[in-house]
């Protein structure tokens, strides 16, 4: 990276030359440890936005030129050249895999999806104890916690490593195929039962087949499905993403990890709102009137009331979010080809009224808003988009993880101290935190 300085003069007129960092992308970065150790201050960012943590090179998101990269590669690119054991491979080396390294990686994963019978059988009591109307990513973040007791998966070196990548990446889509199974009441039926491997290996159909049933799936669910966790494979430091680099920078291993990431998708913030675009579709179908009407109504009501509509904006882009742009394509061909369903025509009809309306300029499209409509199109139960999401970014989690494995030092947040010292028990002050009361009932009581 190229760098300049600037000065920095502290109170006491002494100055202090800082180096300033630009990146390739034009970012302009100046080192926190640096100014610390420098001038004795500490940066204070609350929600870490306005920190970068990471010097990374796996994906980034152009939000100028609303664009997502995986290895420099524009999305549309590898969506067109890439399938996901491709977009594995290329986030992980950064170059597309030869065809002996293609078939070779999916040996490796072959040989990892052979289950024995005890990992199975424990598996399938974990899942069996819950409701199948539980929480899915609860009864996920069980089964991982199932597997970091029998098979920890530690990464403290190279072999190490490419045993944790390979079986995490083998065994989650049949850990993921066992829940939804669980939770559609069907019989827990694993690939190995059926027969589908050596030859007939495919991680993606075998993985479709514990939802549709194999022998089911057709070569137009294949190549969305494929489609699909591609475009969900990576997307720079998330939250999720950076749960799972502060937890492997502890030294635990690799299943423990990308349960600190599975955690992070559980909240309303990060990771469910697929889910909720596919509850607010189902509010506009059950509404009276015609298509264009119902949308009109429920777009004009949020407007009102000053309602965030699930789906829209992003973070980083201002404007539609190229994987949405993809997704969009592939909804408005499924329709004009007969083969969209209700929510397809809403959210291709929702699409284009808000492109009409100004206040939408900048706010357009995410991709969750057109990927829980196609998952469901899979036979996707609605509450299992999350587990799903998570299924597809496994690709990215585990790149970033081993690359976090490259620092031996601890990810350690600073935090600086507003409260009083020196005080007795009878000096303390009644918190102003904003912590709830312990005991709410009894805090306006006498306490002899």
């Amino acid at each position: 990276m190229e760098h300049s300085h600037l000065t920095i003069i502290l109170p006491d007129g002494s100055s202090h030359p800082i180096p300033i960092y630009l990146t390739k992308t034009g970012q302009t970065l100046i080192c926190g440890k640096t100014v610390a150790k420098t001038t004795g201050y500490q940066i204070y960012d609350s929600e870490l936005r306005h920190t970068t943590t990471e010097l990374a090179s796996l994906s980034y998101l152009d939000a100028g030129a609303l664009e997502l990269y995986y290895r420099g590669i524009p999305i549309q690119l590898v969506v067109d050249n890439c399938d996901y054991l491709d977009t594995i491979i290329l986030l992980y080396e950064s170059h597309l895999p030869s065809q002996e390294e293609k078939q070779w990686f999916k040996e490796q994963l072959a040989k990892n999806s052979l289950l024995d019978q005890k990992i199975i059988k424990g598996l399938k009591s974990v899942i069996s104890s819950f409701s199948p109307h539980a929480n899915p990513v609860a009864i996920l973040s069980s089964g991982l916690s199932y597997l970091s007791g029998e098979c920890s998966l530690p990464l403290r070196n190279q072999g190490e490593q490419l045993e944790a990548i390979l079986k995490a990446l083998a065994i989650t889509p049949i850990l993921v195929g066992m829940i939804l199974q669980h939770v559609k009441q069907q019989p827990l039926v694993l690939p190995q039962d059926v027969g589908c491997y050596g030859q007939n290996y495919d991680y993606i159909n075998n993985l479709l087949g514990m939802i549709c049933g194999f022998g089911k799936v057709t070569d137009e669910q294949r190549s969305l499905m494929d489609t699909l966790m591609v475009l969900h494979a990576d997307a720079g430091l998330s939250p999720s993403t950076f749960a799972a680099k502060q937890n492997i920078s502890n030294g635990t291993g690799m299943w423990r990890s990308l349960i600190s990431a599975l955690n992070a998708l559980s909240g309303d913030k990060h990771g469910g709102a697929n889910f909720r675009v596919l509850q607010m579709f189902q509010e506009i179908a059950a509404a009276d009137g015609d298509l264009e009407d119902k949308i009109r109504n429920y777009i004009q009501q949020s407007l009102a009331q000053k309602q965030k509509i699930p789906g829209l904006g992003h973070i980083e882009f201002k404007g539609i979010d190229p994987r949405a742009r993809i997704l969009s394509k592939i909804c408005n061909q499924m329709v004009e080809e007969g083969k969209g369903d209700t929510f397809m025509h809403i959210a291709r009809e929702m699409h284009k009224q808000i492109d009409t309306i100004p206040y939408f300029d900048k706010i357009k499209p995410n991709v969750d808003f057109y990927s829980g409509v196609l998952w469901k199109n899979l036979g996707i139960p609605d509450q299992l988009m999350t587990v799903m999401f998570y299924c597809s970014r496994i690709a990215g989690y585990i790149a970033n993880i081993c690359l976090a494995t490259e620092k031996s030092t601890i990810v350690f947040p600073n935090q600086a101290y507003v409260g009083k010292t020196n005080l007795f028990f009878n000096d303390v002050e009644p918190s102003t935190s904003g912590v709830i009361p312990l005991f709410p009932a009894l805090k306006h009581s006498a306490v002899s």
